[in-house]
């Protein structure tokens, strides 16, 4: 009997919910209401204003519309996967409203990068704006926890998920969990775990403890502070999930060198690394260090290898082929996916899916499908 896999997206939960509050407009709608009160001032410690975070936002759009005017936005790009999104993106946006809740929010992910390669400065790291604006976007989608009740409504998509031998999903949400007792696997991080740097039992917390001043949660806020990945690009959001297996695979490589007394270029490395005044070293002789005194530390990795070794059909239910171009490249490169049932929106994502999934593709109208289970 052949395997039946399912990879799920936010479509899931905009059907569920009855209305559009999980819609890209609507996620950005509620955040323009959050900035009209004082909502992240304990977040942001007081280093930016409610306000000014809107006027971020607006410069944000100003910048998007801008960019997309002539071909001057391509010399301030950094790299081909830049100007490969920035490529997708007129094309995109081709002819359509660009107004602040018209734009796909990680894009503006993109416009933040452009601005920081044009003006950004090394003592502000993109990686603190990007943990900001994402700060601001997980909150919306958040929704006060409203998002996490949406199981209540789904019952009947309960019974669809035994048909599933592996089940996977890009949303943040637990709302599948609660409806299985099988594993939901995470692709892009849960709204549940904590990233690793506020999570003592890991390296990168053990070593963020040992701090001065170690990084804190808001309590109230926990949600922001998970292990959510957003980013402009699939290329960008396969690089962060990388770094956790990556730093995993180095460390434990270089402690079975140090545990072999005949390595004496493992023990010398290690030496050098302790001596060195490079941020990167000194986090790389911290990381080996934690792991020679508690072997049980390890960073938290992402499930791709899960991902990676699933067999038979996958069924992608409520996701656009527009986005999350490293998810349809492993499904490509899996030979062990035989054929791929794409959900499908609308004529247009019909077309893209069946040009971005090289496997045999059966469409079927999503529309019809959330019908039959009486939603």
């Amino acid at each position: 009997m052949i395997e039946r896999n399912l990879l799920l997206g936010n479509g899931i939960n905009i059907a569920f919910s009855g209305n559009d509050d999980y819609k890209n407009y609507r996620i950005i709608e509620r955040l323009t209401k959050y900035l009209n009160t004082n909502r992240y001032d304990e977040v942001f410690q007081g280093s930016i204003s409610s306000a000014e975070l809107y006027e971020m936002l607006r410069q944000l759009n100003d910048g998007f519309q801008n960019m997309l005017k002539g071909v001057a936005a391509l010399k301030w790009t950094e790299n081909e996967d830049e100007m490969r999104t920035l490529v997708d993106i007129a094309r995109r946006y081709n002819n359509k409203k660009q107004e602040l809740s018209d734009i796909g929010i990680e894009d503006y992910f993109f416009v933040m990068k452009q601005f920081f390669n044009r003006v950004g400065d090394e003592a502000t790291p993109i990686n603190s704006l990007y943990d900001g604006l994402k700060y601001l976007f997980l909150d919306s989608i958040f929704d006060g926890g409203k998002i996490e009740n949406l199981y209540l409504r789904m019952d009947c998509f309960a019974k669809e998920l035994r048909k599933y031998s592996g089940i996977f999903t890009v949303n943040y949400d637990t709302n599948i969990d609660k409806l299985t007792s099988k594993p939901v696997y995470h692709l892009h991080g849960s709204f549940d775990v904590l990233d690793d740097t506020y999570r003592p039992d890991t390296i990168v917390g053990f070593i963020a403890q040992q701090k001065d001043t170690p990084p804190k949660i808001v309590d109230n806020m926990k949600h922001l502070f998970c292990n959510a990945i957003m980013g402009f690009s699939g290329k960008y959001k396969m690089d962060r999930i990388n770094i956790y297996a990556n730093g995993n695979m180095a460390i434990d490589n270089m402690i079975t060198r140090l545990n072999n007394p005949l390595d004496i270029e493992a023990k010398q490395k290690y030496q050098q690394l302790e001596r060195s005044s490079n941020p990167n070293d000194i986090f790389a002789f911290q990381s080996i260090k934690a792991r020679l005194q508690y072997p049980e530390l390890k960073n938290t990795e992402y499930p791709i290898k899960e991902f990676t070794s699933i067999r038979g059909e996958l069924n992608i239910i409520g996701m656009s082929p527009n986005n999350d171009s490293h998810i349809f490249s492993l499904i490509n490169d899996n030979p062990k996916i035989t054929n791929v049932v794409y959900f499908s929106a609308s004529d247009e994502d019909s077309l893209t899916a069946q040009k971005v999934i090289k496997k045999s593709v059966q469409i079927r109208n999503v529309f019809k499908y959330w019908k039959s289970l009486a939603i």
